[in-house]
């Protein structure tokens, strides 16, 4: 019985040294070492060296539009204070040596790095159910400070190659007041001092990479300690092969379907080239408004602008069809009415011809007949001698149906029906050739070039 009331009497008692060691540690009364938690560690002396190490949680959402991300992370810090050693504190009956891990409001006890992300947008601290901070007090003074953060910040990105880019984003650790002589940044662990334990998938992005930086930047106030962390994000190109490159290849290849219709159904026609026309139209509309509203030309913009100009091409061959139609239309009645009238009169001269065997008419009468059946005689003289129906005869200059072939006017290079078997041919040949080398430049060339640059 008397063990079993000796262990919480034991507890209770090293309770209470804890706590009489720790007002004695950061405390300002008598009897303590007058902690001020003003001034740094090793004050007057070599810079205080905090080591940095993160553990990321979550990855994302990246914003393309605000061009910035987001991420939840575990940032840790470790640095040693030497007003905090307890190894030798000669009040406890025994010395302590197990490290005391404390309550967050020991943090404003104790001088901590003025430490912050320079290039976020917004950060804060989890504080559900209580502030998500961990203070890890060892015998030798060293702390480690780990708080539960979320930072969403900026993330320049270069679109030229979108949707097959690869967008490096950092986050920042600097600094605020304290210059290199009194505070150093570094890795705690070198390039293991960032672990990303989340997902390394996100909607849209991979991360493929990250990498940690370590330098000094020098302003008007002096040179302060960054430290730096690049994330590689590659582009997940399925969700644009979906919602925008199939549709948009289908577009152009249905505005061919024209092409095999009937030049004379223009109400069919007409109605599917303005069609396509509008749908590719209304895709580009809604795939852009997800986008940032930048200058670049983007790999996605010059797809959309070979499909419209292939599209917008179809409309305009089915115009020149129509209208080389209707010229052909009028050609042809034409041809046809001046042949009707070359029959004719080839028909009228034989049969004046045959007149000639009426060796007994008198040759005025026969003048007088050729008047009345050739109104417009194009080789017949007007003058007919009294010599006979064989002298007039001579005067006339035969025709023949080689004279009527002759006088057709020529048939022109580009015919409607011409135009309609070369765009046939043409056009999807072209936008395969276009559609290979566009993405053998861009995925394979241009994409390759950015992800080495950066």
């Amino acid at each position: 019985m008397s063990a079993v009331l000796t262990r919480p009497l034991l507890t209770i008692r090293r309770v209470h040294e804890v706590s009489k060691m720790l007002d004695y540690l950061v405390g300002s009364g008598e009897g303590s070492r007058n902690y001020d938690k003003t001034l740094r560690p090793n004050f007057g002396g070599s810079p205080v060296i905090v080591g940095v190490t993160i553990n990321v949680d979550s990855l994302g959402p990246i914003d393309e539009v605000n061009m910035n991300f987001r991420l939840d992370l575990s940032f840790r810090q470790f640095w040693k204070d030497s007003r905090l050693d307890f190894s030798l504190y000669h009040q406890m009956e025994d010395t302590y040596d197990q490290n005391l891990t404390l309550s967050h409001d020991f943090l404003t006890k104790i001088w901590v790095p003025d430490t912050y992300f320079p290039e976020s947008l917004r950060a804060f601290k989890q504080d559900v159910m209580v502030p998500n901070v961990l203070i890890r007090l060892s015998p030798d003074g060293s702390i480690l400070y780990s708080s539960r953060t979320t930072v969403i910040a900026k993330c320049p990105m270069d679109l030229h190659v979108f949707p097959m880019d690869t967008q490096v984003c950092s986050l920042l650790v600097e600094c605020y007041g304290y210059t290199t002589k009194d505070l150093s940044l570094q890795w705690k662990d070198g390039n293991a001092s960032v672990d990303i334990t989340g997902d390394r998938q996100l909607a849209q992005f991979k991360v493929i990479d990250h990498k940690l930086l370590n330098y000094t930047l020098k302003f008007s106030t002096g040179s302060f300690s960054d430290l730096e962390i690049e994330f590689v994000f590659k582009r997940d190109l399925l969700y644009f092969i979906l919602q925008s490159y199939i549709p948009s290849t289908l577009i152009v290849v249905c505005s061919w379907v024209a092409f095999w219709i009937n030049r004379e159904g223009i109400p069919g026609r007409a109605c599917l080239s303005i069609t396509t026309v509008l749908s590719l139209i209304t895709l580009i509309g809604s795939t852009n408004a997800k986008l940032p509203n930048v200058s670049a030309v983007k790999a996605l913009d010059v797809y959309f602008g070979i499909c419209f100009g292939y599209v917008f091409g179809g409309l305009l061959e089915f115009a020149t069809v129509i209208y080389l139609g209707s010229k052909e239309k009028k050609r042809a009645a034409a041809i046809k009415e001046k042949k009707e009238k070359q029959t004719e009169y080839l028909s009228t001269i034989n049969n004046i011809r045959s007149l000639s065997l009426l060796q007994e008419l008198d040759p005025y009468l026969v003048n007088d007949l050729l008047k009345d059946s050739v109104k417009s005689p194009l080789h017949l003289t007007s003058n007919l001698s009294t010599d006979g129906l064989s002298t007039n005869a001579q005067l006339l200059s035969p025709i023949t149906s080689a004279d009527i072939m002759q006088s057709q006017p020529k048939t022109p290079r580009w015919t409607a029906s011409r135009i309609e078997v070369y765009s046939r041919i043409w056009f999807p040949t072209s936008f395969v050739t276009l559609f290979a080398f566009y993405w053998l430049y861009y995925y394979v060339i241009k994409a390759d070039y950015y992800l080495k640059t950066e």
